[in-house]
């Protein structure tokens, strides 16, 4: 027995409008990212490593002169307003030491007006870590939130999706024979807008009842598989251990304002 998650974890996607620039020609797009309070007080963005840079994993270079010119953030207020910041010039972006992670963490260097504060953000008790994840099963049900095409544009909202677990997530998914990294399968269709979405597994069980967990955010969308016809019906995530290693290698836990 599955449990629905918060009403907050709609709103905890923000909409990330983003642009990058070759000083000719300029490519816009639509994204997702959520908040990580990975120390207090800081702004710690998470969305996809192909958000911000066109150029990641292409086989061909015509990206390879594209920077990023342009990110935006848009999330709502506890009163249901909305409230938008771009990056600081300073900001600075964190990876996975193994390219295939396909993650970014953002300090984003944001000043926000006194008595002010990032809402609907994660924090690490939410993250689910490897021990956590000895308890995440093929076909458990998740969810994830975030701004693809299909989302409502006239309240500019994020719209929630749901999926089962696809692959083993014990092991990392391939859907080739090459490695791809530290993600697993979902059913369920991520398409153009949904990267960088929270996937949140919600809670299982009751109190005391064997196999029973706590709901936690098991993971960064990031794409799906295509097939012939489109769409395959397969996507797939990166995990949340991803993050963990990002903190550590990085030592973000101690970085402050």
């Amino acid at each position: 027995m599955f449990h629905e998650p918060s009403d907050k974890f709609l709103y905890s996607a923000y909409k990330i409008d983003v642009s990058h620039s070759d000083g000719n020609k300029i490519i816009t797009g639509v994204a997702t990212g959520f908040v990580l309070e990975i120390s207090k007080g800081v702004a710690w963005i998470i969305t996809n490593r192909h958000v911000i840079d066109l150029d990641y994993k292409q086989i061909n270079p015509k990206y390879k002169n594209f920077k990023l010119s342009q990110f935006k953030i848009t999330g709502r207020k506890s009163d249901d307003t909305e409230y938008s910041f771009t990056l600081h010039k300073n900001a600075e972006l964190y990876y996975h030491d193994n390219i295939e992670n396909d993650i970014v963490i953002i300090r984003a260097h944001v000043y926000l007006q006194k008595g002010e504060s990032l809402h609907w953000h994660f924090g690490m008790s939410h993250l689910a870590d490897e021990k956590i994840y000895n308890q995440i099963k093929a076909f458990d049900l998740i969810c994830y939130s975030g701004f693809p095409k299909t989302h409502d544009k006239l309240g500019n909202r994020p719209i929630i999706r749901s999926g089962n677990i696809a692959s083993d997530p014990k092991y990392d998914y391939s859907w080739n024979t090459d490695y791809q990294g530290q993600c697993v399968a979902y059913e369920g269709f991520s398409s153009e807008g949904a990267s960088g979405s929270p996937v949140f597994a919600p809670p299982r069980g009751l109190q005391n009842i064997p196999n029973s967990r706590h709901g936690y955010l098991i993971g960064v969308n990031a794409g799906h598989i295509p097939s012939q016809f489109g769409h395959s019906g397969i996507s797939y995530f990166y995990k949340s251990t991803v993050i963990h290693d990002i903190i550590r290698i990085h030592d973000l836990m101690n970085v402050h304002n």
